[in-house]
């Protein structure tokens, strides 16, 4: 049996994550700081809980051992609700720690939380203009913030880390975007009109993701098999906008190649490399929730 250590395990995305990989047949050992369960009464078969600092590496090492691969999901959400140094501490000091554990217990499957921001979008201090439209994973970063430059930084871990162990790791780093529930998805869907095309809502390129498709996404990354560190896009395939895509892009991102047509409402961010290494197929759109 695989049992997979996965950090921020009560987190909104974290808690899917965890449940997609019991429903699938694997073992957990989930960490976090805080709990929102009671695991002496409520116990889930497969699944065991602890308190872990991912900032603390000998909490890490200890708590990862005998483990088979890692999903680290644990980390300042965004660079709003702390300090921007502080950020930068505690996400990268997590990524390193959970990488060098990893790397000395042998584990040689590790998924790591990324993001959208690696190449720069909403906590940006404007819309930054980009070369090519869809978005994949060969754009170049743009990021600004201490959240964004870690998710981006974070990648570079990952290569790094790949590096020291060639031909035995596989990191995969997960760009997820606006993860949405069902819940989320319908308010969307019921509102009179969506966010607007331009502003906010043009930094990160109109995306969103079901938050359960995000989930099998890490389970697949776990599943599969690669060599050394890759970077993935996790969106849905359509935006959150009501606006045609290709009207949006010629607007707010006028000097942008079209590389590949976006017809309706399609993505801005191809999601075709997952798709192709991953087997991941999203199919949610909040249009029908």
């Amino acid at each position: 049996m695989t049992t997979v250590f996965v950090t921020g395990s009560t987190g909104r995305a974290g808690a899917y994550i965890v449940k997609d990989l019991l429903d699938h047949g694997y073992d957990v050992i989930g960490v976090d700081q805080t709990s929102s369960t009671d695991f002496r009464v409520n116990r889930v078969p497969g699944y065991t809980f602890k308190y872990v600092d991912v900032a603390d590496f000998g909490q890490v090492l200890s708590a990862m051992k005998y483990c088979d691969a890692v999903i680290h999901m644990a980390a300042i959400t965004n660079p709003v609700i702390a300090p921007e140094h502080e950020v930068f501490r505690v996400n990268m000091t997590g990524n390193w720690n959970v990488l060098e554990a990893a790397e000395v217990l042998g584990i040689e499957k590790i998924v790591l939380a990324s993001s959208v921001n690696a190449v720069g979008a909403v906590f940006s201090k404007g819309i930054t203009p980009r070369p090519y439209f869809p978005i994949d994973e060969e754009h170049p970063t743009f990021s600004e913030d201490a959240y964004s430059m870690g998710k981006w930084l974070g990648e570079e871990m990952g290569e790094a880390f790949a590096r020291r162990r060639p031909g035995k790791v596989q990191i995969a780093s997960m760009r997820f975007h606006g993860l949405m529930d069902r819940e989320r998805q319908s308010d969307m869907n019921a509102a009179p009109e969506r966010p607007g095309g331009m502003g906010h809502n043009a930094k990160h390129f109109w995306g969103w993701t079901d938050i359960a498709e995000a989930a099998r996404a890490c389970t697949l990354a776990i599943k599969v098999d690669f060599e050394g560190h890759e970077a993935f896009f996790i969106n849905g395939e359509d935006t959150s906008a009501d606006e045609p895509t290709e009207e949006l892009i010629k607007k707010v991102y006028p000097e942008a190649e079209i590389r590949t047509p976006m017809p309706g409402n399609a993505t801005a961010i191809s999601v075709e490399k997952a798709k192709r290494m991953l087997g991941w197929e999203p199919k949610a759109t909040w249009r029908d929730a």
